[in-house]
């Protein structure tokens, strides 16, 4: 057992060094949109560039690194829409493991029973104990400048920085960070049912656009020139900040 533990401790030490990064690009074609589908990510970062594809850096982490190979993409690109989708193989047959942190730490035991056991020998207790396949993703999404693009995520933090082209993003228990130049974009739309709203844009979220009722809050605005940026969460919070 001291062994395990000291591992796994060691192991959250030098975490970065032990996760596997996947590579993905994807051709882009004529007139082509993006949709793209993400369930377990805690973070996606998304950007465009001058390049005529679709990049994917990916950094998995999937029960200390023994399932990093379940995580694959799962992509569609013989339509006018590429649908770009992450997925874990076989999740539910994946090992159960307990989660526990206390602060900045992080432990991982194979088994309630391994986990009572150091409880009980140490006489800890943890601000969070969770039971699940422990998984740590983190994405970041280069798509080519102009490329109308939707995404939508389950669990993670969309954070969006100096995108240029049409975006619309759905984060359902996560959020959305969104950094634009307010210049560029033509128009501007967030909404939240159970989390809130904030800015520091210069433009001014109310007026005509704004909708505001039990667990629901929408806003809009044409701030510039330029396309359409539309975000939404569900449960977590829409941050809209100005472009550094």
């Amino acid at each position: 057992m001291k062994t395990f533990f000291i591992f796994a401790l060691q192991w959250l030490a030098f975490g970065a060094w032990a996760q596997t990064t996947i590579s993905k690009s994807v051709p882009v074609g004529t007139g082509q949109k993006v949709l793209m589908k993400f369930d377990y990510p805690e973070l996606i970062k998304v950007g465009t560039w001058d390049k005529n594809e679709i990049s994917i850096q990916t950094q998995v982490d999937i029960n200390n690194g023994e399932n990093d190979d379940a995580f694959e993409w799962l992509v569609n690109n013989d339509g006018p829409v590429i649908e770009i989708e992450s997925n874990i193989r076989g999740l539910k047959n994946l090992p159960q493991m307990v989660t526990v942190r206390d602060g900045a730490e992080k432990i991982l035991f194979a088994s309630r029973e391994e986990y009572r056991k150091y409880k009980a020998e140490n006489g800890r207790s943890f601000d969070r104990v969770s039971w699940g396949v422990d998984i740590n993703v983190t994405i970041e999404v280069k798509v080519p400048k102009g490329m109308e693009t939707e995404i939508i995520s389950t669990y993670g933090m969309v954070e969006v920085r100096g995108f240029t082209g049409p975006l619309k993003v759905e984060a359902r228990y996560g959020g959305v960070d969104a950094a634009l130049d307010e210049k560029s974009v033509g128009e501007l739309s967030a909404e939240v049912h159970y989390g809130q709203i904030y800015s520091n844009l210069d433009v001014r979220l109310s007026g005509d656009g704004f909708q505001e009722k039990a667990f629901y809050t929408f806003v809009s605005a044409k701030p510039g020139s330029g396309p359409r940026y539309g975000f939404a969460s569900k449960y977590g919070n829409v941050y809209l900040r100005k472009l550094d």
